[in-house]
């Protein structure tokens, strides 16, 4: 039998503290078609030690400067060679040992985008949902409505794309727009793919956060739509909600 093979791209800065646990929620799926990459951008803490430790299990070990977060998974994606990608956060962790197993098998036909929930584990703001839903239809173009933890990408999206590395936050998004706008397939998975950490700028409601979305959406949306979004996205802001 035909099994996909998927490639999971773990950026890596300063991680020490849960990279053990992204890395076993990988090295423990009961799927054997996958191939584990990591771009660490010069870990000054324990997180060295740590990928040492789990060298044999790693397909790829980039460790070296980068330009943040965007910049290490571009690498990633320059070295996977799987139908199948995903990016799994340094503070994430895969749902359960079958994951990757249950959305093999959805990974068929026309279908471009995987995609399902994640958990919000740890301390959070209060405003952040301890479960996000993903969505990947018209609420796009109001907000992020699917995480990037939550999604699977068939390879043939990133022939052309690249995350533009200018963005500190947003890159998902920017990418999301993208495919909605080229109505590509995507095929809802029922169940939680991730448990994600509760960090991170996306969760904290700064001001850069909106200031990112709202260039994205200018680059994006139709004229109308932007404008009709730059009300909105402020008024997200001054009212602490993504």
């Amino acid at each position: 039998m035909y099994l996909p093979r998927f490639s999971i791209i773990i950026p890596v800065y300063n991680a020490a503290h849960t990279l053990k646990q992204a890395l076993e929620s990988v090295i423990q799926q009961n799927y054997p078609a996958i191939e584990l990459i990591i771009v660490d951008g010069g870990s000054v803490d324990q997180s060295l030690t740590i990928l040492r430790h789990f060298e044999h299990q790693i397909e790829a070990l980039i460790s070296e400067k980068d330009a943040g977060v965007y910049d290490a998974i571009n690498k990633g994606l320059d070295r996977a060679t799987g139908e199948w990608i995903y990016i799994l956060g340094a503070d994430d962790e895969l749902s359960s040992v079958d994951t990757i197993e249950k959305v093999a098998q959805q990974a068929t036909g026309r279908i471009k985008i995987i995609y399902g929930d994640t958990i919000v584990s740890g301390t959070r703001h209060p405003k952040v949902p301890s479960v996000h839903r993903g969505r990947f239809d018209a609420v796009l173009l109001w907000k992020n409505s699917l995480h990037q933890q939550g999604a699977f990408y068939h390879r043939s999206v990133f022939e052309t794309f690249r995350f533009d590395t200018t963005l500190k936050v947003l890159g998902d998004y920017d990418l999301h727009l993208k495919l909605w706008g080229e109505k590509i397939y995507a095929f809802r998975f029922d169940g939680i793919i991730a448990r994600c950490g509760a960090g991170g700028l996306s969760k904290q409601f700064v001001k850069n956060l909106y200031k990112e979305e709202l260039a994205i959406k200018k680059e994006r949306l139709s004229f109308l739509l932007y404008l009709l979004n730059i009300p909105w996205v402020w008024m997200k802001f001054l009212y602490k909600n993504v």
